[in-house]
């Protein structure tokens, strides 16, 4: 097997190492497979074509598109994955995003539930495979696709939900930047910002050694069913392949912003005694209830204004920790948005600020988000807008459940009481958050929900050689 501390980027899927910021224009396709032999076919075919991480030369022009592939654990059933193979995948992958348990551990109840879902749950049709597809313009990306996917009888698949992102800038609906502090991998950049989180391969790929110095576990697959050795061997195990090998699991959700509900709410918690609007006070308020202003600027650095420059700068927009300079939240609130999603070095141990921070990296995910519009036919108006919300880690218990529930969806988080996340957390319009001031604190009351989950499913992110395995396994 590779070494647990080398990177193999010919054998990574490039998503996982690479945001494609210069490809604005994404494409999802869930798929449904048909005819698994036609399926394996195609996939035989396709599988030279799956972008990897491989690095570009420096004098290399950047690439006009980029494809991904990934699966849930009926897909790859479908396609003649052992059954010893597919029980050794991680319980909550096997049950799904939609099972009873994982939906109440991850607040989908209510307007959230998966009987509510437009794709991926119980009421929708099954979804075999998800075709990531992003490109410079739309019309590369128009060709991209059926140049990819060919046609149903030719591949075995059928398209269940096509949806597709334009991404105009770098903020998010709500209208704030999007993609700061995102954690650096081991071995995989040699440029890292300031106070940027350098963490274990293993946190993001199986196979390899974790933040807890542990060898994550890898799903396995007899020798005898690799005859042709695609997938490297697993040392862990003899006779045994390892399958999941340089793979991850992806999170794909599509989050649902209700801007226009989030705009009226800060307008009516800031207005003036006369009953006239506050804009300078309505934007205070949000960039306190998201932990940044909308240029990206973080609190902790300004918490006066927005400072546009900084919010820019990458190597300064996210060079900060909450426990030296702003540990009680009298700039950013303990329970804003970044602070629950990354405590940083202000976790639970306030004296001891790196084991804080220890404990926040061994919870983090890299995260993938790409903005939706959906518009009206007859007039051209916005009907709904939110984020395509994709995460990737390993371990999808102690990454991102673990944040959803213990950090976002925790009423009791660092302290606080009967609060939850302010713009994530499905607030069914009683939801409350405290604003820590001097010499009086601030509570918000009645926040409604911004955001309403629309669907997603659990999927894995497989290896290029696990992919060209599933493609000829027997």
């Amino acid at each position: 097997m590779t070494p647990a501390n080398h990177l193999d980027f010919h054998d990574i899927q490039g998503i996982v190492l690479n945001a494609y910021g210069h490809l604005n224009h994404s494409r999802f396709l869930f798929l449904k497979i048909a005819d698994s032999q036609a399926a394996k076919r195609w996939l035989a075919s396709f599988a030279n074509q799956i972008s990897s991480a491989q690095r570009r030369r420096g004098e290399e022009e950047l690439p006009h598109s980029q494809t991904n592939l990934a699966l849930t654990l009926r897909g790859m059933e479908k396609l003649g994955l052992p059954h010893e193979t597919l029980t050794a995948f991680p319980r909550e992958f096997q049950m799904g995003m939609a099972a009873p348990e994982r939906a109440r551990r991850l607040g989908d109840v209510g307007d959230n539930a998966p009987d509510k879902w437009q794709f991926g749950g119980p009421n929708t049709p099954d979804i075999d495979l998800l075709l990531m597809l992003y490109a410079r313009n739309e019309v590369i990306l128009d060709q991209l696709t059926p140049q990819v996917l060919g046609t149903p009888s030719a591949s075995g698949i059928d398209e269940v939900l096509c949806q597709n992102s334009i991404r105009h800038d770098e903020n998010e609906p709500f209208g704030f930047r999007d993609g700061i502090s995102q954690p650096a991998i081991e071995g995989a950049s040699n440029r890292v910002l300031p106070s940027q989180s350098v963490l274990k391969a293993g946190e993001f790929l199986l196979g390899h050694v974790d933040e807890y110095g542990d060898l994550v576990p890898t799903p396995p697959v007899a020798r005898e069913a690799d005859p042709d050795r695609i997938l490297a061997a697993d040392s862990s195990q003899p006779n045994r392949s390892s399958f999941g090998h340089n793979g991850s699991f992806l999170v794909f959700r599509k989050l649902a912003q209700d801007v226009e509900g989030f705009r009226n709410f800060l307008d009516r918690a800031t207005r003036n005694p006369d009953g006239s609007n506050n804009p300078d006070r309505a934007k205070l308020l949000s960039a306190k209830m998201i932990g940044r202003w909308p240029s990206g600027a973080p609190l902790t650095l300004a918490p006066e204004k927005d400072d546009a420059e900084l919010g820019r700068n990458k190597h300064r927009n996210n060079d900060f920790g909450f426990a030296a300079s702003d540990l009680d939240g009298f700039a950013c609130p303990v329970g804003s948005h970044i602070r629950r999603a990354n405590p940083r070095d202000a976790l639970a141990f306030p004296s001891e600020p790196k084991r804080s921070l220890a404990i926040s990296n061994r919870h983090r995910i890299i995260r993938r988000g790409r903005p939706y519009r959906e518009v009206s036919p007859q007039n051209g108006d916005v009907v709904e807008q939110g984020i395509f919300f994709l995460a990737i880690n390993a371990a999808l218990l102690r990454q991102f459940e673990f944040v959803q529930q213990s950090w976002l969806n925790n009423p009791k988080f660092n302290g606080l009481y009967d609060e939850r996340d302010p713009l994530s957390s499905a607030n069914p319009g009683d939801g409350m958050m405290t604003i820590q001031a001097k010499p009086v604190r601030e509570r918000l009351h009645r926040l409604p929900r911004f955001v309403t989950m629309r669907g997603g499913a659990y999927f894995f992110l497989p290896s290029i050689r696990a992919l060209k395995f599933l493609a000829q396994i027997r």
